[in-house]
């Protein structure tokens, strides 16, 4: 018995390093570089064509930047970045890859280029700038941020709230109720802004059949919450695809 006590408190104490090594091993960029984070978030151009997502790694920030082409294609810029020893830049390794892809299938259509470099700064509007120093292809383009949010899909019971899009300054966000056999139940469309000091959307529109007002914002975990006449709800991660 007291070999068997052995083996089970090494078992335990081995499962203990192994799991303080995996938190270790995927901690991110941004906890230990603070400057970083401001950079962490999707930014959107004006005319809504351009996009670009950032988010960090425990080894620097990966951004991917998207032009809309129409015709179910757009034009892909991959980068991984750091920040640079004064902290007021982000500096790219220059492996950055252009590429086209199918938005419906998301294949590569056509490979430009694999040794892309370039450096993202913030403005003193708070505003995203991209210098392409391999094709100049971010000129005159300045990226406004519009959180995480952008393309995510989330649960509240039976409600399914899909981040469909972004236009005109404001989220399109749609919501479904889901029956049996995936029957769609009500539907609806909530516009939205978004609020960067709060990192929260307040969105309006009108769903079975009342008009609602909801606050969309993450929570610790980086789980959307759902905040609707003082009462909040934290939404589940939704796997549907259709």
């Amino acid at each position: 018995m007291k070999k068997l006590l052995t083996l089970i408190l090494v078992f335990c104490l081995s499962l203990m390093t192994l799991m303080a090594a995996a938190e270790e091993e995927y901690g991110f960029y941004a906890d230990d570089h603070p400057e970083a984070a401001a950079y962490v978030s999707t930014w959107v151009a004006e005319d809504g064509d351009w996009r670009i997502e950032a988010y960090d790694e425990d080894d620097g920030i990966k951004l991917g930047i998207f032009h809309a082409l129409g015709d179910s294609k757009e034009d892909v810029w991959e980068y991984s970045a750091a920040l640079n020893p004064e902290k007021d830049a982000l500096t790219t390794v220059p492996l950055g890859l252009h590429y086209r892809q199918d938005t419906v299938t998301s294949e590569w259509v056509e490979i430009y280029y694999e040794d892309g470099d370039a450096v993202f700064t913030l403005n003193d509007a708070g505003m995203l700038l991209w210098n392409d120093l391999k094709e100049d292809a971010g000129k005159d383009l300045a990226f406004l941020k519009i959180g995480d949010f952008y393309g995510g899909r989330w649960m509240k019971d039976d409600i399914e709230v899909y981040f469909f899009d972004w236009y005109d300054g404001e989220y399109d966000i749609r919501l479904y109720q889901w029956g049996e056999n995936d029957v769609i139940l009500n539907d609806a469309i909530l516009k939205g802004v978004y609020d960067p000091e709060t990192d929260s959307i307040t969105a309006e529109g009108c769903f079975d059949p009342d008009s609602i007002t909801v606050t969309f914002s993450y929570d610790s975990q980086r789980n959307v919450v759902w905040t609707e006449n003082g009462e909040s709800t934290v939404l589940e991660y939704s796997y549907r695809t259709n």
